[in-house]
């Protein structure tokens, strides 16, 4: 019995190692097909990101470009073909921008802090000290600032009552979200105008098709020519009135996990001297950016690519060092407790 078998199971396992290489072969990209979705990276760099050419002049972008497309010469996969196409984001300075594979069962299951909006600003109190944690300025849309407000107006009726002299606001992990959230809090801290961000606003119909099928209208943007850049000068901002603003000392906590809108908060802190940043540097963000995310899918790969429209520039102008530098520099616990540097310094 086991003579007959031997050779069953030998074909058996044969056919089946011809089915996995089959498959595995299947998986490939072929060269034309990543050219393809190349060329829709390029095209899509050049019309719709906010500044292309803000790191690399347009003739050096194309032969960077150019050097990365004559490389796609033999079929890889979808992994491989995407650590190539990232290369080519590299030039743009926009530290949002990326392509990643796109697996909706995998999203679902990530942890977003927009599922638990009411929670990511928290406060406590030490002693005379009060302590905002504001963890993300994370939304599922604009439904979401409606809750942010009456928990930040809620968390400072608390401050008020109980007398605290001194208040540290925490954005030292908060990766973003909307910078709406952090305006909230900035007009319960300081109620004199300040200086806002300038804005750069490249025009372009992929764009403007994204905006339509979201359900907003911009006349301005609809109107202005496809490429135009739509310039916003930085103004002063006069923030909504509050009944009892905080007036004692405040601190702003960033570190190194600090990025996107909790970077534009902490940078409208410090250039309009609202109070002192204590802690460290972003690793990654930095005041002057790029913003307002645009994602797309590659024809083939269905890779998405996403990356900035806006260019952001920070109230101090592009004279200012692009990075976010501390008042105060100190290290930060590795546990995460900084509420012991709250404790221990002198402020």
């Amino acid at each position: 019995m086991l003579c007959v078998q031997r050779p069953v199971l030998i074909c058996f396992f044969l056919l089946f190692g011809i089915n996995l290489f089959a498959s595995a072969q299947d998986d490939l990209l072929s060269t034309a097909a990543m050219q393809k979705d190349f060329q829709f990276i390029r095209e899509q760099l050049f019309n719709v990101h906010a500044n292309p050419f803000s790191q690399l002049t347009r003739e050096r972008y194309v032969a960077y470009l150019d050097s990365l497309e004559t490389g796609l010469n033999q079929p890889l996969s979808i992994a491989n073909f995407q650590r190539k196409a990232r290369l080519a984001l590299i030039p743009l300075g926009d530290e949002h921008a990326a392509i990643s594979i796109r697996n909706a069962n995998v999203q679902k299951k990530a942890t977003s802090w927009a599922d638990s909006v009411a929670t990511n600003i928290s406060y406590q109190r030490l002693g005379n000290i009060g302590y905002i944690f504001a963890r993300s300025f994370a939304t599922r849309g604009s439904k979401d600032l409606p809750v942010y407000e009456r928990c930040i107006d809620s968390i400072f009726a608390v401050i008020r009552r109980d007398g605290v002299t001194r208040l540290a606001i925490d954005v030292s992990s908060n990766d973003g979200g909307a910078s709406a959230v952090g305006n909230m809090i900035i007009k319960h801290i300081f109620q004199k105008p300040y200086r806002n961000y300038s804005m750069s606003w490249k025009r372009s119909e992929a764009y403007l098709a994204k905006l339509t099928s979201w359900g907003f209208r911009d006349e301005t943007y609809q109107k202005a020519a496809p490429g135009e850049m739509l310039r916003f000068p930085s103004g002063k901002v006069v923030p909504d009135k509050v009944s009892s603003p905080f007036e004692g000392k405040v601190i702003v906590i960033i570190g190194p996990e600090t990025f996107s809108s909790a970077i534009m908060f902490a940078t409208l802190v410090q250039d309009n001297s609202m109070a002192k940043l204590v802690g460290e540097s972003p690793v990654n963000g930095h005041p002057t950016h790029f913003g307002e995310m645009y994602s797309t899918a590659l024809p083939n790969s269905q890779l998405e690519l996403r990356f900035g429209v806006k260019e952001w520039v920070r109230p101090a102008g592009r004279g200012k060092e692009n990075k976010l530098v501390p008042d105060i520099p100190c290290k930060l616990p590795i546990n995460g407790d900084r509420m012991t540097i709250v404790k221990q310094l002198e402020w």
